[in-house]
């Protein structure tokens, strides 16, 4: 059975944003790409700060949340820090 194209991209993590076209020089549209990203890794940040203290509040959570979640959630997170990289090197 073939993954659903969700599935997909979700675990490529070298996949850029719908939209984003890194062959762009306008000033804009880098300024744009700039600030969705931090916007994003704010985010995921925040995603990642709830589900430690879930963790701590709820220990029975740490195999599923710790397990699953953090490693996704942190893969993520490095993904998004190198679309901010590239975009901040334009």
């Amino acid at each position: 059975m073939e993954p659903l194209d969700f599935t997909k991209r979700i675990i490529d993590f070298n996949r850029l944003m719908d939209g984003e076209n890194r062959d762009t020089h306008d000033a804009l549209d880098i300024a744009h790409w700039r600030a969705v990203y931090r916007e994003m890794i704010a985010f995921k940040e925040e995603l990642l700060a709830q589900t430690r203290q879930k963790i701590q509040k709820v220990p029975e959570t740490e195999k599923e949340l710790g397990g699953i979640d953090i490693p996704f959630l942190t893969a993520e997170m490095q993904r998004l820090k190198r679309g901010l990289e590239f975009w901040e090197s334009r």
